[in-house]
C-alpha cells in the first residue's frame, strides 16, 4: 500500500485536538445556523472546536449553544423550544472566543 501512495505515518491534522478544560467552549456542543457575516461558517465550526466545543449538525436535546446569524429559520424556533439550550448571536460567540 506505501508503493501506491497511502502514508502510514500519522501527521498533526490526523491526532486528536488538545483542548485545555478552562476552554470557553470546553465539553459543549454547538451549532451555527443562518447567514453569518463575520467569519465563514466552516472558519466558525473551527474556532468552535479550538475552543473545546463539538460541532453538532440539528437541534436536539444533546445541544447547548445555538450561535444564530442572519435568517436562522427552523432551527431557532426548535431551540427556542428546549429551554437547556443558550442561543447567542455571532458578535457574542466572537467575543467569547477572542
Amino acid at each position: 500500500m506505501q508503493q501506491l501512495g497511502v502514508n502510514f505515518q500519522q501527521t498533526d491534522e490526523d491526532r486528536p485536538k488538545q483542548v485545555s478544560e478552562d476552554a470557553v467552549f470546553y465539553g459543549k456542543t454547538i451549532l451555527f445556523t443562518g447567514t453569518l457575516h463575520k467569519v465563514g461558517r466552516k472558519e466558525a465550526q473551527e474556532l468552535a472546536e479550538k475552543a473545546g466545543a463539538k460541532n453538532l449538525s440539528s437541534v436536539s436535546s444533546n445541544l447547548n449553544i445555538l450561535v444564530v446569524g442572519e435568517d436562522a429559520g427552523s432551527k431557532l424556533k426548535k431551540a427556542q423550544a428546549i429551554p437547556s439550550i443558550q442561543i447567542m448571536d455571532e458578535e457574542t460567540f466572537l467575543s467569547l472566543i477572542r
